[in-house]
């Protein structure tokens, strides 16, 4: 699978990871260059929509769960595969285990979006899908991806980690 940037590894990290997670991205984009992201109210960021597999499932099955779920999702269309990025970094808010995250990439088609079904997490983190410019989007984050809420343990990777792909996506027009 294409690498879509170098490994990101968290500040203090020096041994190696003991937990593997894979989780999988959509990344939609329309003609006027908008993309779909999932803005978080609590952490005032934008992310690609997307998450983690669960144990019965495959990459594809995954990706249109989590679309149905933070998006509302109706008619997913899966174009490409995109690449993926590795992060290496702690567990939320705790520096107990040492994850490899393996985060890949979909272009991706919805017909339309509709009720979301968070979970306690994502309602608690105020997750909304919106349009915006990907270039607001690259600025907005990194306006704030040093700031006290990105700080914690597991979080310092999650915008360095969207913004190589932003940019990937600029690199390549899509």
């Amino acid at each position: 699978m294409k690498s879509l940037g170098p490994i990101i590894i968290e500040e203090g990290i020096v041994q190696k990871p003991d937990k593997f997670r894979t989780t999988v991205r959509a990344v939609i984009i329309d003609d006027d260059h908008q993309v779909l992201m999932v803005y978080s109210k609590l952490y005032d960021d934008y992310t690609f929509p997307g998450g983690g597999l669960k144990e019965d499932e495959d990459k594809i099955k995954a990706l249109k769960r989590e679309l149905r779920e933070e998006l509302g999702a109706r008619k997913i269309t899966i174009l490409q595969n995109l690449g993926s990025i590795e992060e290496v970094k702690y567990g939320l808010f705790d520096k107990s285990s040492i994850y490899l995250q393996t985060s890949i990439y979909y272009v991706v088609k919805i017909e339309s979006t509709g009720k979301q079904k968070l979970e306690y997490r994502e309602k608690m983190h105020g997750i909304k899908p919106t349009w915006k410019h990907i270039d607001f989007v690259i600025e907005h984050n990194k306006r704030v991806m040093y700031d006290e809420n990105h700080q914690a343990y597991g979080l310092k990777t999650v915008l360095v980690r969207e913004q190589i792909v932003l940019e990937k996506i600029k690199e390549l027009n899509l």
